[in-house]
């Protein structure tokens, strides 16, 4: 069985390409086919030295004041991942969370397709990146053309994988398709869940508005004002901020005493501040959420908005605190509501135990879902390999 795998733009070694990486473990043989590749992001990782098939985009953006911005080229990813020359394979196996799906295989061809979701921006996020009341009709035209295509491309794959069950709601809404659900890999083996606990909180990920770090910075500054906290004589509830990102600098401002920005960390020093911290605090929705799994691993619980990913991996009351908003968008007062909760009732499990339910995410879950999902996929399909027509 001759596999190729398909991947997006590829601007950073982030949770996708981490999940790219554990594919390519599974089938160290298969070339790795891309629109574009940063050069040197992938120095250092796992994917180094494996073999990338570039398109024509990944020139283009090299052109001066085009670098890096990869969402321009919105409009032109459909004609680049539709260039990619897959004759001669047996079995397509696509990353997608853009337009990598949208590969054209052969009817002799089984087309796998793990989503980490439909492109969110073009989807259920639209609104929020584009203001239907102020939004060029040049912007809403170029979304809704690539939505109709998107829906086109989703019929093509033979069947779907999704990373959370978030994931695969938008996928039957999306492109009419059950999926089934694989948790992406963490690296949960890396962390020391037995070292002694200390008096902070964590918050992880980059400085971007959807993480909502700076809801959880402006949480803390008003748990540290209010009465029992941060007066004369009392001790301030630590928080120490992890990432980087263009909301840097407003935090930076906006922290108040008894808040760190520690800044992005390697590996080492996000294990570090994960094996010694009280509690991760994570405000944002995400599909899955790689951020509370690891503290987990590292035994630590976890207090995360009762929202996407998190109610498949925090546990209410046994990993962690889950706390409601009553709105989308959380507030500052909902975030120190979970943390006081967090304080007055603690969890069920021990550090053992935390990162024992952190296990179940791990990579090696990971890659016998895979080969499961593949070889019973590859089964009802028939087997039929396909013919060399280079």
């Amino acid at each position: 069985m001759k596999v190729a795998l398909v991947h997006e733009c590829v601007a950073g070694f982030h949770g996708s390409e981490r999940v790219l990486a554990e594919l390519a473990y599974l089938y160290p043989d298969a070339p790795i086919f891309v629109t574009a590749c940063e050069p040197g992001v992938l120095d250092g990782t796992p994917l180094a030295g494996r073999e990338l098939r570039r398109t024509w985009l990944d020139r283009l953006l090299r052109v001066p004041g085009l670098r890096g911005r990869h969402r321009l080229m919105l409009p032109l990813m459909p004609h680049a991942v539709q260039r990619h020359d897959l004759r001669g394979f047996d079995v397509v196996i696509s990353s997608h969370h853009a337009a990598a799906h949208g590969v054209l295989t052969r009817s002799d061809q089984l087309h796998l397709c793990y989503t980490h979701s439909p492109a969110r921006y073009a989807w259920d996020l639209v609104h929020e990146h584009v203001d239907p009341r102020r939004a060029a009709p040049l912007k809403r035209t170029v979304l809704h053309r690539f939505r109709q295509w998107d829906q086109l491309a989703g019929q093509r794959v033979d069947g779907f994988a999704a990373n959370a069950h978030t994931v695969a709601r938008r996928i039957r809404k999306v492109y009419g398709r059950p999926a089934r659900v694989i948790h992406p890999p963490v690296d949960t083996a890396r962390f020391d869940p037995t070292r002694p606990r200390e008096d902070f909180y964590v918050v992880l990920g980059r400085l971007v508005p959807y993480k909502r770090a700076g809801l959880v910075v402006e949480a803390f500054n008003r748990l540290n004002t209010e009465h029992g906290g941060g007066g004369e004589g009392r001790a301030r509830r630590r928080l120490v901020v992890i990432g980087d990102g263009p909301l840097g600098s407003a935090l930076r401002r906006a922290a108040g005493p008894g808040v760190e920005l520690a800044g992005a960390l390697d590996d080492a020093g996000v294990a570090d501040r994960l094996e010694r911290c009280r509690a991760l605090v994570f405000a944002g929705e995400e599909d899955f959420g790689m951020a509370p799994v690891e503290a987990m691993a590292a035994g630590a619980p976890v207090i995360a908005l009762d929202r996407g990913g998190a109610r498949e991996t925090v546990v209410d009351g046994e990993t962690g605190v889950r706390f409601a908003a009553a709105e989308p968008v959380p507030t500052a007062d909902e975030v120190a509501a979970g943390v006081r909760r967090f304080e007055a009732q603690g969890v069920v499990a021990d550090a053992a135990g935390l990162n024992l339910h952190a296990a179940a995410f791990g990579r090696e879950p990971f890659r016998r879902a895979v080969e499961v999902w593949i070889r019973e996929a590859w089964g009802r399909f028939g087997g039929a390999p396909a013919e060399d027509d280079s």
